[in-house]
């Protein structure tokens, strides 16, 4: 099942950018079209078993090559998460100083977002535990479902119940005839 060189393109750009309008315009150069005519030929390509085996393939190739899983991402922003100040300081009661970097252990590493020379001193920065809590929730599944509501504008929003029933009423007995 061979592609053409345009569809081959489409795919890889699809890839890249997960847009299929945006892929098509790149792999077929038709910048100039009307966008809807541009998305309904991305989707009819996209449609095309061929095409698609190949975007499932390309997919395939990506996730076999990363070694990225949620299990890893899970553990990294654990890693900020459990990160407290007293692993990197140590306070004698006056005195602020650093702990040997040697002595922190690897979860304690990646915690640290950065370490650099300021104007009062060295400045540790530990990556943001709010944003890590976000997302474990989110990853997670414990967030509750955002709702969102869609309002559909009618027409009818200022016509009163009696006027609306005259309407439809018309409407019934003019289709009746």
């Amino acid at each position: 099942m061979k592609l053409t060189v345009k569809q081959e393109k489409f795919c890889n750009k699809y890839i890249e950018c997960g847009n299929a309008s945006q892929a098509y315009r790149f792999a077929y150069g038709c910048n100039s079209w009307m966008d809807k005519t541009v998305w309904e030929r991305a989707s009819t390509l996209l449609k095309s078993s061929k095409v698609a085996t190949r975007v499932s393939e390309l997919q395939a190739e990506i996730k076999a090559k990363s070694d990225i899983t949620k299990e890893r991402v899970l553990d990294e922003l654990s890693a900020i998460l459990d990160a407290k100040i007293t692993d990197y300081l140590e306070f004698d009661g006056t005195t602020i100083k650093f702990k040997n970097l040697g002595d922190l252990t690897d979860r304690q590493i990646r915690a640290v977002e950065s370490i650099k020379e300021g104007k009062n001193g060295i400045e540790l920065k530990l990556h943001g535990k709010n944003w890590s809590i976000d997302r474990i929730c989110k990853m997670l599944g414990f967030d509750a479902p955002v709702v969102m509501e869609q309002r559909l504008n009618t027409g009818f929003e200022d016509v009163k119940d009696e006027d609306l029933k005259e309407k439809l009423m018309a409407m019934i007995n003019t289709n009746e005839q």
